[in-house]
């Protein structure tokens, strides 16, 4: 980023952590905020993409150097990123964390899966079981329906249509 009047030019990380401080150019210590700041220009990006960097993981045993332009490809696959993911080879086969697999547990991983899965059958039972009951309320209202409908025709014949109308709708649905 770089500072709009005096056109000093600052990484992004760190001007932040300037102004955590003080909203003032670091270099001549002209007035500067953050919203002040624009990217710089594109002729400077593209020298700065050209510079060869150490890997961030160089603390991990990396010793690659790339261009900065590379470095986010690079650290995405980088074997020494502690947060690069991998997968449990000890029988669960979770994926996590580089860096969290020595503490990993495959017993108490798949342990937690399984109640959890347990949880849900019995939430999906519970679910099941309610809408069985409402299924056979609705059954239940349709043969007290059907049972009106006899006794009316019982009472008026040319509602006779107006029953396997409803009948017809039923199977419908």
């Amino acid at each position: 980023l770089q500072a709009p009047h005096c056109e000093h030019a600052f990484c992004n990380a760190c001007i932040t952590q300037w102004f955590s401080q003080q909203q003032t150019c670091p270099v001549d210590r002209s007035v500067v905020t953050v919203a002040h700041l624009r990217p710089v220009p594109r002729i400077m990006r593209n020298m700065l993409s050209k510079l060869q960097i150490t890997c961030d993981n160089a603390v991990f045993g990396c010793t690659a150097v790339v261009r900065l332009d590379n470095l986010m490809s690079h650290l995405n696959d980088c074997e020494h990123n502690p947060k690069r993911p991998v997968t449990c080879e000890q029988g669960c086969g979770l994926e996590m964390p580089k860096d969290e697999l020595p503490n990993h547990n495959c017993i108490k991983h798949l342990r937690s899966v399984v109640q959890q899965q347990q949880t849900r059958i019995a939430e999906l039972e519970k679910t099941s079981a309610e809408h069985k009951h409402q299924l056979a309320e609705q059954k239940r209202d349709i043969q007290l329906l059907k049972a009106y409908m006899r006794a009316i025709r019982s009472v008026n014949p040319n509602l006779q249509n107006l029953e396997e109308t409803i009948e017809y709708n039923e199977i419908l649905e």
